[in-house]
């Protein structure tokens, strides 16, 4: 429709019969009339407010165009041309009906709000939209109702194919990957996903299935170790497997991984996402399931991103699979963030060659992924990374994988590093911070950046570690360079990493990553060996065990207190022998604590005695007035009471009465002195609070009670009635 044309039209005006008919109009809140424009091409609706009639104002709200394919309002309280695109039951200050619930008949009612003005008006505007109406239509504004509806729909279809045709057209001439990147990820990339499901069937013999080669036998079990969970080969395919005792199977196992795919581009590259699924069933599932395989695998692509360099400048657009704004099937759509691939493996077998005409050409991102095939990480980082970091490449090539991880994920936050990387030198070895021995270990045990550091700190006491040995100490004592710096030990950090290892062989791994939100997190992450997790947990329970010892004033030269023999069972007895000192310690120090308040509350006491000598003859710490009394605690005993009685938290002030930092009163009824009632704190020479049972406020005879004690003890201190020493016990709290 031409809106110029539309708006250059006269603008409706309303009869004088209009304005006479509207105040008999009850309930309705608009008269629309109906005319043919534009060589009938066109249905006008004008429309009125009744309300604005019965006041006299002649002229129309609004007016819409109405054609075979499209509609459009024009708003009328305006002298310049506004238009609207929305449809009736969506409009602003508008309605076509009033819905109503009879509730005693349990009947709906929809009530007219529209007047049509005259029946040759109904006539018009069934005539034009005599294709949309139905027999069962109480009135024309169904059939309107239907055609804005498909007006809207076309619309709507027409702006999604505005965004849609143009990410159709950009992925059509993508193609499926190569047969060489589906291999390589069952094969290589969830290489990590083999297992070897054992049941003893004898002493010392073992059933024993190989997931990856298929193969079931009877093994020795004297030959091979089978422990649940522990890392191992496979007797029959030598691969590296991870053991479960078939009896304690979950039902089902996931392993799940994304895998990035780089397809070459014109100016660039497109990075493509795929999620592979692994399930491997227990005897039960294989059994309840129609599928009776023990092993599921699938793989799906969902999501892309376009990387496009303008010289060493680099865009990037991602599209995800999913379902547009919830409106048909599943497709290629723009990203909108619901895809959470970005840990992720890389497939290395065509690489470098998708991206050698970029600037990625030499960033040996192959190499790192061939190195590590089943570990993921943020590959599109790295590519930002290497961007600004170019010497990321020696990282890669070096072997240095694990660190060139770390690298990227901590070189936009350094402080999530604990080994510092330098970033602005020019060798490696100051880059990393080592000479040349030290680079070489971390070379051959591919350390990360936890390592580095323990090589960090080694070098700068002197320290000279073997590749086996520094990965030995990472395994049990992880990054704990405070027992680098120790000079005391009794032994060499390598025997005593063999005696963890000989102790630990038995020792209990702990409740890790049992909750649901591990098991989730962990389908994407391979679990630590448990033969690792056990050394690491005596680890931290020996150095536990060293402290309490050195507390106990054990001989820690004997080596057989050192490093005993059933270490977990020592460790148990010497934690009860430390709780006992412990013990011993905190009822010591409660005494004199204890002591140390009931002394401040007596110098309290005196000061208040000093201060209130002449009150009458009463005794100087129970001062009187409205029928309470103010009572100064004998002991930290006291005060603890007053806080069980009155239910609030003066029990734990007795530390800070102790040290002098605040002053603690018990404000009694005179006829119930022994019975709690307020509790005031008196501090910097004001009163803090005055507290009752549960925290509650204080009622008007207490306040009142409260305020006059405040001002005679700050007049008493200003006048100088105390000497030094007493007004310091009050004044300085």
């Amino acid at each position: 429709m031409e809106k110029r044309k539309l708006s250059a039209l006269p603008r409706p005006e309303a009869t004088a019969e209009m304005v006479e008919m509207a105040d008999r109009l009850d309930g309705m809140e608009h008269i629309v009339t109906a005319e043919l424009v534009d060589d009938n091409k066109i249905l006008l609706l004008n429309f009125y407010e009744v309300s604005k009639l019965k006041k006299g104002k002649t002229e129309a709200a609004f007016r819409t165009f109405l054609s075979s394919d499209d509609y459009i309002t024009q708003d009328l309280s305006q002298s310049k041309v506004k238009w609207l695109t929305a449809a009736f039951d969506n409009m602003q200050g508008f309605r076509l009906w009033e819905y109503k619930w009879d509730q005693k008949t349990w009947k709906s009612e929809h009530i007219p709000k529209v007047f049509i003005w005259t029946a040759e008006d109904k006539g018009v505007m069934e005539s034009f939209f005599k294709a949309y109406r139905k027999d069962t239509d109480e009135n024309v504004w169904n059939a309107i109702d239907r055609f804005q509806d498909k007006v809207k729909a076309e619309r709507l279809a027409e702006k999604h194919r505005k965004v849609l045709e143009p990410i159709d057209l950009r992925m059509e001439p993508i193609g499926e990957p190569s047969q060489d990147f589906t291999d390589w990820v069952w094969e290589q990339g969830m290489s990590f996903s083999r297992y070897g499901i054992y049941k003893e069937t004898s002493k010392g013999k073992a059933e024993f299935e190989c997931t990856h080669c298929q193969k079931t036998g009877i093994v020795d079990r004297s030959r091979i170790r089978l422990r649940n969970n522990e890392k191992g080969e496979c007797p029959f395919c030598g691969s590296r497997v991870t053991y479960k005792a078939r009896g304690k199977m979950p039902c089902q196992i996931a392993d799940e991984r994304w895998f990035i795919y780089v397809d070459r581009q014109e100016e660039g590259f497109l990075l493509r996402y795929f999620k592979a699924w692994r399930h491997i069933k227990n005897d039960a599932m294989i059994t309840g399931s129609i599928c009776k395989k023990r092993i599921e695998e699938t793989m799906h692509e969902y999501s892309r991103c376009f990387c496009t360099f303008f010289g060493e400048k680099l865009m990037k657009e991602s599209y995800e699979w999913g379902v547009y704004h919830q409106k048909g099937n599943s497709r290629w759509i723009p990203d909108e963030g619901n895809i959470a691939c970005m840990e992720c493996i890389l497939y290395p077998g065509n690489l470098p060659q998708a991206w050698e005409h970029t600037p990625m050409k030499y960033s040996a991102l192959e190499i790192l992924a061939q190195n590590i095939p089943t570990t993921a990480f943020r590959y599109e980082d790295a590519i930002d990374v290497y961007l600004k970091f170019p010497k990321l490449e020696w990282f890669c090539k070096m072997g240095l994988n694990q660190l060139a991880k770390d690298v990227v994920r901590g070189y936009n936050y350094s402080g999530n590093m604990t080994g510092k990387v330098n970033y602005k030198a020019d060798t490696i070895y100051e880059i990393l911070g080592l000479n040349k021995v030290n680079t070489r270990t971390l070379q051959a045990i591919d350390g990360n950046h936890y390592e580095l550091r323990l090589l960090q700190v080694a070098q700068r006491l002197d320290i000279q570690m073997k590749p086996e040995q520094l990965k030995e100490f990472y395994e049990t004592f992880e990054c704990n360079t405070d027992l680098l710096k120790e000079k005391n030990r009794k032994v060499s950090l390598h025997k005593l990493c063999r005696y963890i290892d000989r102790e630990s062989e038995r020792y209990p791994i702990g409740e890790k990553n049992t909750c649901m939100w591990g098991y989730s997190y962990n389908r994407y992450k391979e679990r630590t060996d448990p033969r690792i997790e056990r050394k690491q947990n005596m680890a931290h329970d020996w150095l536990e065990y060293i402290g309490w010892c050195r507390e106990l004033k054990y001989d820690l030269d004997n080596k057989f207190i050192y490093m005993p023999n059933n270490f977990k069972r020592v460790h148990d007895r010497v934690a009860e022998e430390y709780k006992v000192l412990q013990d011993k310690k905190a009822a010591a120090e409660k005494k004199r604590r204890e002591k140390q308040a009931a002394k401040r509350m007596e110098q309290t006491k005196k000061a208040m005695e000093e201060i209130f000598s002449k009150n009458d003859g009463v005794d100087a710490f129970q001062i009187k007035g409205k029928g309470l009394i103010l009572v100064v605690p004998q002991s930290g005993d006291e005060i603890r009471k007053e806080g069980e009685a009155l239910h609030h938290c003066v029990g734990g002030y007795v530390e800070r009465v102790a040290k002098g930092e605040t002053n603690i009163f018990f404000v009694r009824k005179a006829d119930h002195p022994e019975q709690s009632y307020f509790t005031m704190e008196w501090k910097n020479n004001k009163v803090v609070q005055c507290r009752g049972k549960s925290n509650c406020g204080m009622p008007p005879d207490v306040k009142a009670f409260v305020q006059v004690f405040e001002k005679k003890m700050q007049d008493a201190i200003q006048k100088g009635d105390t000497n030094g020493k007493k007004k310091q016990n009050l004044q300085s709290a």
